[in-house]
């Protein structure tokens, strides 16, 4: 597109004390450093906060105590709400769009001002003598964000490890940020061809140069990346998404090099280095994760490859992976991408680690959809339809390769209060979230199994800051309440033997399980609702879901007993079994009767009495628990976000991760209520740290 051999454009001024072009890419590299710096900058102090607080002694650890801590919480405050503040979903017929909130849209559009400022300043588009100059500078600024591009794109993420953001969000922000590289590699080949234009050159130059070529190569490749980066192209199959993105970003690169000038091709050169180290990093992280030679002072003998895997079939087409003993370490909230090459080769899918590592295995649930996953269950039903649950290990293990750990959500320790929203399979991210701040309880208050004992036990240091947890999980069966059912009984029984081994022991927990029987929500179109969200999994990190908008009046997948009325009117306010209706007081909300998608699990006063053999002098039964209830209905996130906050001492969390229409409702629901409360304004009311965990926007 220009003929730029043997010159030495990056130098060149425009005059009238207009900079330089490669003063304008260091301009703008200086803009990408210093929004990074300030991420890094609160990453530190968040984590120093943290520390703080498990080494403050007084009963409120979450609360600031100084103008310093109360100044920061105040700036924090103002800026969560402005970034969470999230636009109205858009309608395209039965397609809902939901648009990310402010905070991330606010950096993609500042990115895009200030490339668009610095391409276009000091000239003026309509002097036709301009278009070349303003091509030279829209190509110098189009090039010098390839690094920026890469960097926001790799596993192991230098932007990342700095400002404390996990590789997927970040992913969105590469999306984003490649989106405004094709809209400025377009504006230089724009005006180039409207130099030629105006001379009927543009053809003459695609056949007769070579740098006009090569650019144009560069930008039909750069065009088809940008085509097939949209979501429906990526879902459609995304293991061909990722070869070929592959592929054609490295002709792009291929054909950026050769068009490029001499004293600009370092741009490419740094992405290209950037993509290596990426590799190379992921290569070693993969050969410490499956590896047994690597680890030296493993005191076990392993086979050469570590990882070996049962799995086994739940109710709703689950299934429940587990690895014992593994070599890695991880933290509550992290996931890794697992593959199975016997069962469905070169694939490798992410998926949330529900264990701790003081479990010494790694647990997964994961909802079979379409391809690998969807042989895992079939594999996994095989195998327990032959043996049953007296299969041997040996029988039902397979070798396994993960990598990772990956993900990053701040320690939930160090806050006062937490809020935890899980929707379907959303519960593999919050139960280990709960499971962690729990296990935090015990260890301060002593050996839970120390049962017995007549001593006071007082904790001798403080592990979490934590005195609330409020844990929301809604699904639509009952057959799915089994996959949580053992660990929701180990945290009742935990918290138990605290309160019998130290009188003093004053932490709350409060456990919901909403069923909305929801399942024929997903077949007809009769009725609409723009507050209807169904829950349904994903081939992507077994916590992706979709927005449905649809209610139905139709006949239930199991219809009810005709004579029993009582229940039908139970269900829902349309006389289906579909528990439709939003539940604003738990208190006086009847325990689930509605059974409309399929034979129901086993009751729960049945569960609490068929594990067979003696039952250990905790058992908690479940159905009398003060802690646990199970509630026909959708929760409203605004009235139990409220009750908990009116309660905080301190800082609290709110963490959701389930279907787009909850987790709006949720980061709704925040925002409103810290603008009402005026957090950290004067009125008292504290802070509250919102965490939306999703697959990318």
């Amino acid at each position: 597109m220009d003929d730029m051999s043997g010159m030495d454009m990056g130098s060149t001024a425009s005059g009238n004390g207009i900079p330089s072009l490669s003063e304008f890419q260091k301009y703008y590299w200086a803009i990408v450093g210093t929004v990074i710096g300030v991420g890094a900058v609160a990453n530190l102090l968040n984590r120093f906060l943290a520390s703080q607080r498990l080494c403050d002694k007084s009963n409120t650890p979450a609360k600031p105590k100084s103008i310093i801590f109360e100044t920061y919480a105040t700036v924090t405050a103002a800026a969560r709400e402005a970034a969470n503040v999230t636009l109205r979903p858009i309608a395209f017929g039965s397609y809902t769009l939901h648009l990310p909130p402010l905070g991330p849209v606010s950096l993609v559009l500042a990115n895009l001002v200030t490339i668009v400022v610095m391409m276009f300043y000091g000239f003026d588009t309509m002097d036709n003598y301009s278009w070349e100059n303003i091509g030279y500078r829209a190509g110098f600024m189009t090039i010098c964000q390839l690094p920026l591009v890469i960097l926001l794109a790799g596993k192991q993420n230098i932007i990342g490890l700095l400002t404390g953001t996990s590789y997927e969000r970040l992913n969105w922000y590469h999306r984003w940020i490649s989106r405004t590289l094709w809209l400025s590699a377009t504006i230089h080949m724009g005006f180039w061809f409207r130099d030629y234009g105006q001379y009927d050159y543009i053809v003459t130059m695609l056949k007769t140069d070579s740098l006009t070529r090569h650019g144009f190569a560069a930008w039909c490749v750069l065009t088809f990346i940008f085509l097939s980066s949209f979501a429906p192209l990526r879902k459609w199959n995304y293991e061909f998404f990722v070869f070929q993105h592959i592929v054609t970003m490295a002709g792009f690169l291929a054909a950026v090099y050769l068009h490029a000038p001499d004293e600009v091709k370092v741009w490419v050169w740094i992405p290209v280095g950037l993509v290596f180290l990426d590799r190379f990093s992921r290569i070693l992280v993969l050969a410490f994760a499956n590896l047994s030679i690597v680890h030296f002072s493993a005191q076990k003998k392993r086979p050469f490859f570590a990882n070996k895997a049962t799995f086994t079939p739940l109710p709703g087409n689950i299934t429940h992976i587990s690895i014992p003993d593994p070599v890695i370490n991880w933290k509550p909230g992290q996931h890794v991408f697992f593959g199975c090459h016997s069962i469905a080769p070169f694939q490798s899918h992410p998926f949330t680690i529900m264990s701790l590592p003081s479990d010494k295995k790694l647990d997964f649930l994961v909802r079979a959809e379409r391809g690998g996953t969807h042989r895992i269950f079939q594999v996994a039903s095989k195998y327990h339809a032959l043996f049953g649950e007296t299969q041997t290990p040996p029988k039902n293990q397979r070798t396994v390769f993960i990598e990772g750990p990956y993900g990053y959500v701040r320690p939930l320790r160090q806050f006062d209060t937490v809020v935890l929203f899980a929707g379907g399979m959303g519960c593999t991210f919050t139960l280990p979230l709960m499971r962690d701040i729990v296990q935090a309880w015990k260890t301060e208050y002593g050996d839970p199994l120390a049962i017995g004992s007549k001593h006071r036990i007082i904790p001798q240091k403080r592990l979490t800051a934590t005195k609330r947890i409020r844990f929301v999980w809604v699904i639509k069966s009952r057959s799915q309440f089994s996959w949580l059912e053992s660990w929701i009984r180990s945290i009742l029984e935990d918290i138990q033997r605290c309160r019998q081994l130290c009188p003093e022991f004053d932490k709350e927990i409060e456990l919901s399980v909403y069923l909305t029987c929801d399942e024929t929500l997903e077949k007809s179109t009769s009725v609409r609702s723009p507050e209807a969200w169904t829950l349904e999994g994903e081939d992507t990190k077994n916590v992706s879901f979709k927005k449905d908008q649809v209610l139905i009046q139709s006949t239930p997948t199991t219809p009810p007993n005709s004579t029993d009325t009582a229940e039908r009117k139970a269900c829902g306010s349309n006389s289906t079994c579909c528990c439709i209706t939003t539940v604003e007081n738990e208190e006086t909300s009847s325990p689930p009767i509605c059974n409309c998608s399929g034979p129901a699990a086993i009751s729960l006063a049945d569960a609490d009495n068929s594990s067979g053999g003696s039952k250990s002098p905790l058992s908690i039964s479940l159905t009398d628990s003060e802690n646990f209830r199970m509630i026909s209905g959708r929760p409203h996130p605004r009235t139990l976000i409220r009750n908990a906050l009116e309660r905080a001492e301190g800082e609290s969390a709110v963490v959701v991760c389930g279907p787009n229409g909850l987790a709006v409702d949720v980061r709704q629901s925040v925002v409103s209520l810290s603008d009402e409360r005026a957090v950290h304004k004067g009125t008292g009311a504290q802070g509250i740290y919102l965490h939306v965990e999703h697959f990318g926007w």
